[in-house]
């Protein structure tokens, strides 16, 4: 009763797919002709839309390319203005020269995304838990 592991399935290999597809489009296309933005963007919409009809998680990376307002791909020099500023807290400032949409990253030298981090779900949290106890109740037998 418990849930299965969906990742297998093939609906979802193929929906996998099909966002990889349409992500390597959407650069195809802004290598080929960078004044070609009006399409990039339509396959970078059309990749967040389908990402969320299958409710699957995009990586940070990919998000990060892509602009939240017009969907545009975001290349430095290209469609985006990339600075570093040091006010505050040192941290990048990504620009869209579409829609003049800002982001700002913060630069820590020791700062590890959630999705990178090593136990980032609570099922494998419950697994490490299990496999410590089991080592403990071993230790304590041999002793």
């Amino acid at each position: 009763m418990g849930r299965k592991n969906k990742s297998a399935t093939p609906v979802n290999q193929e929906s996998c797919q099909k966002l990889n597809f349409l992500h390597q489009a959407s650069h195809a296309v802004l290598a080929i002709n960078p004044e070609n933005i009006e399409m990039s963007r339509f396959y970078a919409s059309t990749m967040k839309t389908v990402a969320e009809k299958v409710v699957f998680k995009l990586d940070p990376s990919i998000k990060r390319t892509t602009c939240k307002h017009c969907h545009a791909l975001l290349i430095p020099g290209v469609t985006a203005r990339v600075r570093v500023r040091r006010r505050r807290e040192r941290h990048i400032v990504v620009t869209c020269l579409d829609c003049s949409t800002v982001r700002r990253y913060l630069c820590r030298p020791n700062y590890v995304l959630w999705s990178e981090q090593k136990s980032n779900s609570p099922h494998e949290d419950k697994k490490d838990k299990d496999i410590r106890q089991e080592h403990q109740q071993q230790e304590q037998g041999k002793s």
